[in-house]
């Protein structure tokens, strides 16, 4: 298990390195594409600030973390792309394939077959973006020439090992370790984050309860139907980072798998991902040496429940992680 760290500029790769970074994933978007498609238009998953802006940048952040030995993924992960984009997203992946970017994180399937075309030997990740969500899926990418999947938060771990038994074990795996939750599968999520916020975490909804037949509801129905709702609110809030705070401790709250490390050793998972590149430094920081010091553990051979104690010891925040709401492995 390596801990997959975000970033977004070069001035971060010696400090996260330092702290337990073994492989980063970053944005790329040159000018080019915002004269092209206008910065509007996202390139990744994220907005432009969260992405490195030119090549030289981006080919000195390689090459520093190149000399810690440290991987860089380039991430390509908007829902799909058109065909009046991929020209010029070719030209792009040129470049920082000849920069030396390790492996392109992407989601559309025409783009990974491009890519593939263009630069064979290309390593390609599949982003969760893409829906590896069964083990056929899989198998496709991986005649495709993907290297890696990495798996949706929405999957489970024992549906993790049944893809992987199936889809095959010669591939490497990720999946989500630390922050930012999806309150459906943002594998079939076709919006993006702007900065009124993403309107499914929205909670400023007009709306009233109706019974078939226009039949009055009754009091226990009211009830019930409330509680409900609470309990999505709640689920909502906790998925969306906890109203994107972070503890006392500075340790960022939010979506986490920690305590689900020694099972996920067991099933031999690649990576670990931490999201966050449009967070700042500090964040970054936090993040990564949390997981760090949980995954030096399991490394050590700490015992599951003493490592379940040691991460919710850190995080500082009992009643959030009773609250299984926090939890991506509820299992």
């Amino acid at each position: 298990m390596k801990v997959l760290a975000p970033i977004s500029k070069a001035e971060e790769v010696e400090m996260l390195v330092h702290n337990g970074a073994e492989e980063f994933y970053v944005g790329f978007i040159p000018n080019e594409w915002i004269r092209a498609f206008t910065s509007g238009v996202w390139m990744n998953r994220r907005a432009t600030q969260a992405s490195v802006p030119g090549i030289e940048e981006f080919a000195h952040l390689v090459e520093q973390s190149h000399a810690y030995d440290v991987p860089v993924y380039m991430t390509l992960n908007a829902p799909y792309y058109t065909h009046e984009q991929i020209p010029l997203l070719l030209e792009i992946v040129q470049e920082a394939h000849q920069s030396g970017v390790d492996a392109f994180i992407v989601s559309d399937i025409g783009l990974m077959m491009a890519i593939k075309d263009r630069i064979p030997d290309a390593v390609i990740h599949v982003s969760s973006l893409a829906a590896p969500t069964n083990s056929e899926s899989v198998k496709l990418y991986r005649e495709l020439g993907a290297s890696r999947i990495v798996f949706p938060r929405s999957l489970s771990l024992a549906e993790m090992k049944e893809i992987m038994d199936v889809g095959g074990r010669d591939l490497e795996y990720e999946l989500f370790i630390l922050n930012d939750g999806c309150v459906y599968e943002e594998s079939f999520c076709f919006t993006t984050h702007n900065q009124v916020g993403a309107f499914c975490s929205t909670q400023n909804w007009d709306f009233q309860f109706e019974s078939a037949k226009n039949r009055p509801l009754s009091t226990r129905e009211h009830a019930l139907l409330d509680e409900q709702m609470k309990a999505y609110e709640d689920f909502v809030w906790y998925t969306h980072s906890c109203g994107s705070t972070v503890a006392e401790n500075g340790i960022p709250l939010g979506p986490c798998g920690l305590c689900a490390l020694n099972d996920i050793a067991e099933l031999g998972i690649d990576s670990l991902k931490i999201v966050g590149r449009e967070a700042n430094s500090v964040r970054k920081l936090a993040s990564v040496q949390l997981v760090s010091s949980v995954v030096r553990s399991v490394r050590e051979g700490m015992q599951k429940r003493d490592v379940q104690q040691k991460a919710m010891r850190i995080r500082n925040t009992p009643e959030f992680c009773a609250s299984k709401y926090m939890c991506y492995y509820r299992e």
